[in-house]
C-alpha cells in the first residue's frame, strides 16, 4: 500500500503497525478517529500534513522485518492477545496509577485545582474500563472466538446481533477517548510542574503510558477484530 495525504489513518495503522508511534509523535488519532484521511488528521491537529507524509514513509521503508499481520490471524488469537497483552497491561497500571494519584491528590491537591479534576475523571475512566474489560471477556470475545469454527454460540437476549455488543464496545472506546483527551488537556500534555515532586512526574508518566496503549488496544478492536467479526458473522469473511 503506498499511503498517501488521502489514504485513512485507521488503515496506514492496520498494514504498517510501525507507523503508529508516528502517529502518536503527531497527536493524530489512529483508533477511535481512524476513519479521516491522512490529510483530514492532520487538519484536526492543526498540524502540517507534508512532514508527517515523510516521516510515515520512511518509517515504511525502514520495516524491514514482517509484522504480526492480525488482520488475517484467527480472530481468538486476536482476541487472547488483546486481554493477555492490552487489558492485563491497563489493569496493572490502573492499579500503579492509583496509588500515585491517591499520594499526589493528599499532597498537593489543595494548592493545585487541576489535580483533584484529573483524580475524579481517572476514577471513571479506570472504573469504565474495568466493567468494558469484563463485558468483552466474559462475552463478546468468547462469542467472536468462536465465529471462525461455526460455531455461533447464541449471545445473551438482550443483544439479539452481535452488531449490538459490538457497537457498545465502540461507544465505550470512543468515551474513553474524550476523557484521555481531557486527561491530556489537565496535565498539559503531561508536563508536570518545573517543581513537581518523583512522585507527580511518575503520575504524568504512568498516564500517558495508559493513554498510548490504550491507542493500540483500541486500534486493534476497532480497526481490525470489530470489522473482521461483524464480516465473519455475516458469511463474507
Amino acid at each position: 500500500m503506498i499511503i498517501t495525504t488521502e489514504t485513512q489513518v485507521c488503515d496506514i495503522a492496520v498494514e504498517y503497525p510501525t507507523s503508529i508511534p508516528v502517529l502518536e509523535r503527531f497527536g493524530i488519532d489512529f483508533c477511535c478517529g481512524g476513519k479521516h484521511t491522512l490529510a483530514e488528521a492532520c487538519t484536526r491537529r492543526d498540524v502540517d500534513v507534508d512532514p508527517v507524509l515523510k516521516e510515515l514513509e520512511l518509517q515504511q521503508r525502514k520495516t524491514s522485518t514482517p509484522e504480526v499481520q492480525w488482520q488475517k490471524a484467527p480472530l481468538k488469537d486476536l482476541a487472547d492477545y488483546i486481554v493477555s497483552r492490552h487489558h492485563a497491561f491497563t489493569r496493572e497500571q490502573i492499579h500503579l496509577i492509583a496509588g500515585l494519584m491517591a499520594k499526589v491528590e493528599a499532597r498537593h491537591g489543595a494548592d493545585h485545582t487541576e489535580v483533584p479534576q484529573i483524580a475524579k475523571i481517572f476514577a471513571v475512566v479506570s472504573a469504565e474500563l474495568t466493567h468494558h474489560f469484563i463485558c468483552e471477556e466474559s462475552i463478546l470475545f468468547p462469542y467472536i472466538g468462536k465465529l471462525e469454527g461455526g460455531q455461533q454460540a447464541a449471545l445473551p437476549p438482550m443483544f439479539g446481533s452481535v452488531e449490538q455488543p459490538i457497537a457498545r464496545m465502540m461507544a465505550d472506546h470512543n468515551q474513553a477517548g474524550e476523557e484521555l483527551r481531557e486527561l491530556r488537556s489537565l496535565t498539559n500534555d503531561y508536563t508536570p510542574p518545573t517543581a513537581a515532586c518523583p512522585t507527580w512526574r511518575a503520575l504524568y508518566r504512568a498516564l500517558e503510558d495508559l493513554e498510548q496503549d490504550l491507542h493500540q488496544h483500541i486500534h486493534l478492536e476497532n480497526n481490525i477484530l470489530f470489522p473482521r467479526a461483524l464480516a465473519q458473522a455475516k458469511g463474507t469473511a
